[in-house]
């Protein structure tokens, strides 16, 4: 299954229309499907997004092949072009980081994405929106971070009030290929992802009993993008794991590092 978050309908009518989506009243939020896609608009700001998108993937759990992404416009400073499509590799919310996987060629602009609490004029460094923090914080609880990705279409140079509903149809409109070349190289993704022979994966596995839930999910990671980078190699995954909890996070720590250099 194929999630799309966009926080406003005139973000969701274009892929709607693309990708011949339906009506759905499952949820007490605007929701869109078909047999591929489910679509749901999540409102403006952190805490709508964060209710919606949890709602969506509590109603629908995601499997291993799955995908989400979040599709919207955002303010950027004026060296970025209205129009412009981008790819987030880095969430900056608050005091909290988060990192998207990029793992497959693209030819967008790749760039980190700041959230905000509501419209401002001033920008700062980078392009601004108000939810991708929330869609990262509730998605990630279900998905993988090479699993999820989030587009953002510049709509303004900090001037919010000149947004209209109908210039925000227009670029999502401008950019539906986008969103589909998108989909088709997330998706080949996760077909990579599971290249891991049976003996790989059960050393995997055994290797992963050793640290947390969390700390696992981020070993899946860096060995997915070391195996995709590096087709037909697997690193030797030190059997002698450490008692000390410490030592055996410091251990994890570098061996990670190793894999994403």
């Amino acid at each position: 299954m194929i999630y799309l978050v966009t926080a406003l309908d005139a973000e969701a009518r274009p892929l709607c229309d693309y990708y011949r989506l339906k009506r759905d009243t499952s949820l007490p939020y605007t929701l869109y499907r078909n047999e591929e896609i489910v679509l749901v608009v999540s409102g403006m700001g952190r805490m709508n997004a964060l209710m919606a998108v949890s709602a969506l993937l509590g109603w629908r759990i995601p499997g291993e092949k799955d995908i989400l992404i979040n599709i919207g416009i955002c303010g950027a400073p004026s060296t970025y072009a209205v129009g412009e499509a981008l790819l987030i590799h880095q969430i900056l919310d608050g005091d909290r980081r988060y990192y998207p996987d990029i793992l497959y060629s693209h030819p967008l602009r790749e760039t980190s994405m700041r959230c905000i609490d509501t419209p401002q004029s001033l920008c700062g460094d980078y392009p601004v929106d108000m939810e991708s923090g929330a869609i990262f914080q509730a998605a990630s609880r279900f998905f993988k971070l090479h699993q999820m990705a989030f587009l953002k279409i510049v709509s303004d140079h900090c001037i919010p009030e000149s947004v209209t509903k109908e210039g925000v149809m227009e670029l999502l409109r401008s950019h539906v290929d986008t969103v589909d070349t998108l989909i088709s190289r997330l998706r080949a993704i996760q077909k990579e992802a599971s290249l891991f022979s049976a003996d790989e994966r059960e050393a995997i596995e055994v290797f992963k009993t050793h640290f947390t839930k969390s700390q696992g999910s981020a070993l899946e990671d860096a060995l997915t993008y070391f195996r995709f980078r590096n087709k037909g190699t697997f690193p030797p995954l030190n059997p002698l794991i450490p008692s000390s909890k410490r030592e055996r996070s410091q251990l994890l720590e570098e061996l990670i590092a190793t894999l994403t250099a």
